[in-house]
This record gives C-alpha cells, structure tokens and sequence, in this order.
C-alpha cells in the first residue's frame, strides 16, 4: 500500500478525530485557536463515551454509535448553555484578542508539517509496523476491536481470552479502530494514519494554545510554540517506537490542551473570555479522553498543575479581600489532599515496576533535564538556550515564574524515577508511572515549552528592538516587505535548528524500529510472508498456537485467525497453559490432547527463539520439540519460519 493510497483514510480520520469536537466547541461558543485545540480532546472524549456505551448496551462500535453519542452531548451542551446564559463567556479585550485564522493555519502548519514529515520519514510504509514488544497487544487489540464491535475499556484486556473481561484503557485502541472499519484499512496502516492525524492534530494545536494562554494569540509567539512543539526528543518521537505505548502518546498530546484549559481556570495567564464555569466545563470534556487513554496522564496534569495551583492562591493573598484569602486558601488545602490521596491510590502494583529496579541513573538525569538530553540523547541545542533565556526572563520581571516550577515538577518525577538507589522514594513519586522514566520523559516537553517559548519570544522581541534602532540611526524605515520576510526566514531556520542532535537522533532510533528485514526484532519479512499464507492452510475457527515475544501471535491481527496467546506471554485458561507447557508431550500425556481440543488448538507457528527484545531469547516449553516423532507435521515454511499441523491428537 501506498501513502497516495491512504489519502481517503486520512480524510476519514481527521472526520473523526475532530468532528465531534468542533461540533460540541461551537455550542459553546468556543472560536478559532480554542475551538481546535479542544475539538481533538472533546472527540476522543466522544469516542471513549460512545464506546463504553456500545459496551454496557450491545450497540456495535461503529460510527452510528458515535454521531449519536455527538448528537445528543452537543443537544445538552446547547441547554446547559442556554440555562447558564451569559455565564460561559465574558468580553474580548485587546490582549484576549483571538487570531485570526490565517495566523491560526499558518503556525499549525509550521509545527504540523514538519512533524508530518518526520513521522511519514519514520513510518516508511503505510504497511510497516513498530517492531516493539507492545505491539503484539496493540495489532491484536484492533482486530479483536473490529470483532467483536466492542471497543470498551471494561473489556479490553486479555481480549476475549477469558470469561470475564478485564480493565485497559482503550481510548487510542477506539480510535484507530474506528478509523480502520470506517475506511477499510489493514490494521498496520491504520495505525500509522490515525497516529499521523493525531500528533499534528491534537498535539500541534494544544502546543499553540498552551503557549498563547500567557503570551497571546499573536504571530510571533504562536511561530515559536510551532517549531518548540517539533524540538523535543522524547515527544513525539520517543513514544512512536519505545514499547510502542501508543495509549500513552495519545493521552500526553491532549496533554498541553488540557494544561491550557487550567491556565485559564486558575487566572494565571492573560486575561480570558471564558468564566471559571465554562474552563470546569472544558475540563470536563478534556479529561475522559485523557483518562482512557492512559490513566497516568490525568495524574501528571495534576501534578504539573501544582504550581499553578499555589501562584494563583499566592497572587490572590497579595490583592484579594479577606473572604477571597479564605477561600483560595480553602481550595488549595483541599486540592493538595486530594492530589495527595489520588497519588497513593492511583498507581499500578509494585510489582509492576519490577523491570526498572536496576535501571537508572539520577545524576545523569538531572544534567539531562538541564540541558533537554533525557535518555542519553545529545543535547538539544534550540530547547536549551531557550530555556535559559526563558528563566532569565521571568526571573527579572518577576512574572509567570511558576512555569519554572512546572518544569521542575517534571523534572524531579523524572530524576527521581531514574533514582534507582532510593527505591521507596521512587516508588512514591514515579510509581504512577511502574518508575519508567522512559515514559516520564514524554512529560518533559509540554512541562518545557511554556518556558522555552517565553525565551523565543524575549529573543524575537529583542532581535527587533535592535533593527527598529539600527534603523532609526540610519534615518531610514522599514521596508514594507520585511517583517513578513524576516519572520519566514527566522522560522525556516529555526525548524532547520530544531531537530539537530537530541530529535535527531530520536528520529532516526524510531525509523529503525519501522522496517522489515531479515532479522527485524518482532516480525521478519519472512515470518510475514508465512503469516500471510496462514489462510491457505488453516480453517478459519482454528487456533494457533505460537511465542507471542518471536511475533507468532500476530498471525491474528493479520490474517484474524484466533491465536491462543493474543495478548500476552501466558494464558489467562487452565488448558492453554497445559498446552504451553506440555504441547511437545501430547503422546505420553492425555491431558494435554484434551486440552487440545477443548481450545481448539491445531497448529504452530515457529518463529525460533529470538525474543522482540534485542539480544534476548524467548521459548516456550511445550514448543520446542517439534518434530514428526512427536505428533507435528510440517506444512509450510519461510526460511526459519515454520507452521505445523498437530497430528498428535488425532
């Protein structure tokens, strides 16, 4: 399949990713700059509704599903609107001025384009897949989506491998399931085109409003939040191909939205048109879709959220009367506890961090936030002296200061979660996240941008001074043509500058994940050629049985032909893990052919022993013997890639 091919997808996902939302922004009076960067959240919101309602009542996941969920949410939006009257909106003044959408598309597209690039340069092929270990689940989770016609989060887990469902966020899972029926794509490049119209449609308007919240919506801010947004290595780059945890990159691109909405809320930013009713309201619609996209993000904008929390009960001790003292003072006890209680019961077992307790280095962590390197990456040269320039900044006017302390609230989960000789304390304050810092670093550039930005825009600013003045001492004006020419040039470099050394080598590390080859870590060209021909040579209600960590069990999300392992490396059932264990026995072990039957297992894939993890193996005990003499039968083969028919049991 080609990307020219993909182009009706493409129109499909940006339908469904943003319908919705625009839909429900506009009945609540939402324009420009705020109406997009909410509409991807609200849509993602819309979806995780509609699926869990399709879940609870039987309806399919489909797009009849969500028009009707949009249609009656927006009916009751427009009521709550005309109940509260005049209470959602105030009036513009000069520095609440929205931009016009000429600025608006022009910055999108200066921060879009680029990412688009990057992610079509990573991608390679609409078919290509992240050649990572939780790939296995996310391919197969799509097929079993598209099923089942069930996208619910209550469901999701274990995929249908058990009686009764179990939890796992299925918010990205809904959305590029949607995507993949609604056009009729494969799974891979279903994938990779919903992920596209994500990054540079969510993540690139929530940067812009984000930064615009404390600098305006003027050209100069909103070009330089464009080509931050492009800047950072371990968004979106890291998280295209580490894990690959999909879920999680979708909930930190609705992330700066979200951040932007508080900004308003908490009337710490520029003067806002929207009362404090309206910013809960929009809360209220961001933060499902976050939620169910992955849970430990709506933890992190809390905890981000602290500093803003207290420099606005701070600016209210120093200017409001006694009774607005009082109650900030109220509001900010109870948010502290109830940040405090959600971050001790909201995180997963301890024993889900198991993998990272010998990994980590805080002293290194802590020059790599200094300098924007998390991850042994090189230094990123623009986002460094941008920061300090920023900090400089809001030092000396003594103005918006508690960006820095969002910044060092990233910053101190993420060294602290590399803090590997302190295990408590990690466990305290990274366990939310299993202490992967890998996946706290994707916090880094939205906790990063808003002081980046503030030090562009002082660099611009000055930059301008200087050529007014040079141009005042040689009596002459400015031409009509050049601010315009100045601008395109400063931004053409700056983009140029922008992903050198640090997200350079993020991007490159990501594109090395996309491709197939003779000895790619999850799927090989010739193990993908064997899938593909399973149709030829096995039943359709037959199940296969194969090492999910050698992608054998992606013989699924291929081919849709059951796989007894399809989301995980042990089986959830009495009988597939006798099969797992005895499968090469069935000859000197009658339970194991009755257990054969009772799943309907009937043949193997063998992938050989070559886990997805590089360097390592991966087997299973019951496939490893086999040969004819103990009840397999060869059927087809792809250079070291195998598929046996089970003869043992008759």
């Amino acid at each position: 399949m080609s990307w020219v091919e993909t182009i009706p997808a493409f129109v499909t996902a940006v339908v469904l990713v943003f319908g919705p939302g625009l839909l429900w922004g506009s009945v609540l009076g939402l324009r420009r700059l705020a109406l997009v960067a909410v509409a991807g959240p609200f849509s993602i919101t819309a979806m995780v509704v509609a699926a869990e309602l399709g879940g609870l009542t039987g309806l399919p996941w489909a797009w009849p599903t969500l028009l009707l969920v949009t249609v009656v949410v927006a009916a009751a939006l427009w009521w709550l609107r005309r109940l509260m009257r005049n209470r959602l909106h105030r009036e513009h003044t000069a520095a609440s001025a929205p931009a016009p959408w000429r600025t608006i598309a022009i910055t999108w597209a200066v921060s879009a384009l680029p990412l688009a690039g990057y992610m079509f340069w990573i991608i390679g092929s609409p078919d290509n897949i992240a050649q990572s270990h939780d790939n296995i689940f996310h391919l197969n989770a799509l097929r079993y989506i598209a099923d089942t016609s069930n996208a619910s989060s209550l469901t999701l887990g274990y995929l249908g491998t058990t009686d009764q469902g179990v939890f796992y966020p299925a918010g990205w899972h809904a959305v590029v399931s949607l995507v993949m029926t609604t056009a009729g794509l494969p799974v891979a490049a279903a994938i990779n085109v919903t992920n596209i119209v994500l990054i540079t449609g969510i993540w690139s308007t929530g940067c812009l409003f984000l930064v615009s919240r404390i600098t305006g919506e003027r050209m100069m801010p909103l070009l330089v939040a464009a080509v931050l947004s492009t800047a950072f290595s371990s968004f979106p780059y890291l998280l295209l191909e580490f894990g690959v945890v999909y879920p999680f990159m979708l909930s930190i691109a609705i992330l700066p939205a979200a951040l932007g909405v508080v900004i308003q809320l908490l009337r710490i930013g520029l003067p806002g048109t929207i009362s404090t009713e309206g910013n809960i309201l929009l809360l209220v619609g961001l933060i499902p879709g976050m939620a169910l996209s992955h849970p430990s993000t709506v933890m992190g904008l809390l905890a981000l959220a602290t500093p803003m929390v207290l420099a606005a009960a701070y600016g209210v001790s120093r200017s409001g009367t006694s009774r607005d003292k009082t109650k900030a003072g109220l509001a900010t006890v109870a948010y502290l506890v109830v940040l405090g209680v959600l971050w001790a019961v909201l995180r997963p077992a301890r024993s889900s961090s198991d993998n990272w307790d010998n990994l980590g280095n805080a002293l290194l962590a802590l020059w790599e936030v200094v300098v924007h390197a998390p991850l042994y990456r090189p230094i990123g040269i623009l986002t460094t002296v941008l920061t300090i320039v920023g900090a400089a900044v809001v030092l000396n006017v003594r103005k918006h200061r508690w960006v820095l302390g969002i910044y060092l609230v990233a910053a101190v989960i993420f060294v602290v979660g590399n803090w590997k000789e302190a295990p408590l304390i990690r466990w305290l304050v990274a366990g939310v996240w299993y202490n992967d810092f890998f996946r706290i670093s994707a916090m880094l550039p939205v906790a990063g941008i808003l002081i980046a930005s503030l030090g562009g825009v002082a660099l611009a600013g000055t930059a301008r001074s200087f050529f007014r003045a040079w141009l005042a001492h040689k009596d002459k004006k400015q031409p009509v043509w050049f601010r315009p020419a100045a601008t395109a040039v400063l931004t053409i470099v700056a983009l140029a500058v922008a992903p050198l050394f640090a997200a350079q080598r993020s991007i490159q590390e990501a594109a090395f994940k996309y491709r197939f080859t003779d000895d790619s870590y999850l799927l090989t060209e010739d193990e993908l050629a064997l899938i593909k021909r399973l149709p030829e040579h096995v039943p359709a209600d037959a199940v296969v049985v194969g090492n999910p960590m050698t992608g054998a069990s992606l013989s699924y999300s291929y081919t849709g032909i059951q796989t007894l392992l399809p989301s995980g490396t042990t089986s959830p059932a009495v009988n597939g893990k006798l099969i797992l264990q005895k499968l090469d026995e069935m000859d000197s072990d009658p339970a194991v052919c009755e257990a054969v039957r009772e799943s309907g297992v009937g043949f193997v894939l063998d992938f050989g022993t070559s886990s997805v993890h590089p360097g390592e193996t991966s087997f299973l005990p019951g496939l490893r013997d086999l040969g004819e003499e103990n009840g397999f039968e060869l059927v087809d083969s792809e250079g070291d890639a195998a598929l046996y028919r089970i003869t043992g049991c008759g």
